[in-house]
C-alpha cells in the first residue's frame, strides 16, 4: 500500500458513495487507474465492504447502554457458546472480549428504558454462561467514528 492508496482510503472513509471520476481527481490520478486501485484494495481485503452511517435516534435506536459481562467460567466452550449468543441478538451492536475482568464490553440499542429493560431481562439474562451484567449509560458521546486514522 503507497501514499495513494491511503489517499483513496481516506477519501473512501469520509463518502462511501464518491464518484470514481471525483475520487480521482482528489486523490491525483485519473479514472481508471483509481478504479483499478480501489479493485486491487477491495481484493485484498482492506476495503471490506461499504455502508451507510444511520442515525440511531430516527430509527428508534437512540438509547445506548453500554453492558459489562462477567462469564461464570472462562473456557473455550463458555467463550464459543457466550459469542454465538451474542451474534444472534441484533440489538447488540458491538461485542468486545476484554483481557482481564470483566470477560465482554456490550455496545446495546434500544428505543428507551423500557425497551432496554425488556431486552435485559428477556435475552440478556439468558445468555449462556453468564454470571454478572453491569450495565451503564454514557452521559454524551463526544465522539464516534469509523474512520481509521489513515492519511493521505
Amino acid at each position: 500500500m503507497d501514499d495513494i492508496d491511503g489517499a483513496i482510503l481516506f477519501q473512501l472513509q469520509r463518502s462511501g458513495r464518491i464518484a470514481n471520476n471525483d475520487l480521482a481527481a482528489a486523490v491525483g490520478l485519473s479514472p481508471s487507474p483509481c478504479l483499478r486501485r480501489v479493485r486491487n484494495l477491495e481484493a485484498a481485503g482492506v476495503i471490506t465492504g461499504y455502508s451507510a452511517v444511520v442515525d440511531r435516534e430516527t430509527i428508534g435506536c437512540g438509547y445506548e447502554p453500554l453492558v459489562w459481562v462477567t462469564l461464570t467460567s472462562v473456557t473455550r466452550t463458555s467463550m464459543t457458546d457466550f459469542e454465538t449468543a451474542v451474534d444472534a441478538v441484533p440489538q447488540i451492536v458491538e461485542v468486545a472480549r476484554m483481557m482481564g475482568q470483566p470477560d465482554y464490553l456490550l455496545r446495546v440499542v434500544a428505543r428507551d428504558p423500557e425497551d432496554f429493560e425488556s431486552l435485559y431481562m428477556d435475552v440478556l439474562a439468558t445468555l449462556p454462561h453468564v454470571e454478572k451484567l453491569t450495565s451503564q449509560l454514557a452521559m454524551k458521546i463526544v465522539k464516534r467514528t469509523s474512520e481509521l486514522p489513515v492519511r493521505p
